[in-house]
């Protein structure tokens, strides 16, 4: 993972903060994500796994949620289609909701396409790439 010393500069650079969910069973990927979103001036929240994402979600408010898809106890996929019930039972309008960024190794075009039924936005290969998660944000 190639993550920036410094936050990325004025051309890159984020529209505003965000709060984001950084949702990864894995604790070395889990604090470099989250510190380098930390110094780019968002405010960031840690699962371990999908069941603890969708509880999280159920409490607070989230911009983004950066979900990891193979975890134990819940996967993403299954965590992302239970954010997406809520959000229907909540009534969220779709140019409302929680952006869902998918974070996997498994990058085949039938992985990519359960990830979008799931109710995915954007997927992502690992190891993360910090300038492609910056230029996922601003979209």
């Amino acid at each position: 993972m190639n993550i920036p010393i410094n936050p990325p500069d004025s051309s890159a650079s984020l529209k505003r903060s965000l709060s984001i969910l950084v949702v990864e069973d894995n604790s070395i990927n889990q604090r470099l994500i989250t510190s380098a979103l930390t110094r780019a001036g968002h405010h960031v929240d840690n699962a371990m796994d999908g069941a603890v994402a969708v509880a999280k979600f159920e409490q607070n408010i989230y911009d983004v949620i950066l979900m990891d898809i193979m975890m134990p106890v819940m996967d993403g996929i299954t965590a992302t289609k239970e954010i997406r019930k809520i959000e229907t039972a909540r009534n969220i309008q779709s140019e409302k909701r929680v952006k869902i960024v998918a974070i996997t190794a498994n990058a085949f075009e039938d992985d990519r396409m359960k990830f979008f039924e799931a109710g995915m936005d954007f997927y992502m290969n690992k190891p993360v790439e910090i300038e492609e998660l910056y230029r996922i944000l601003n979209t």
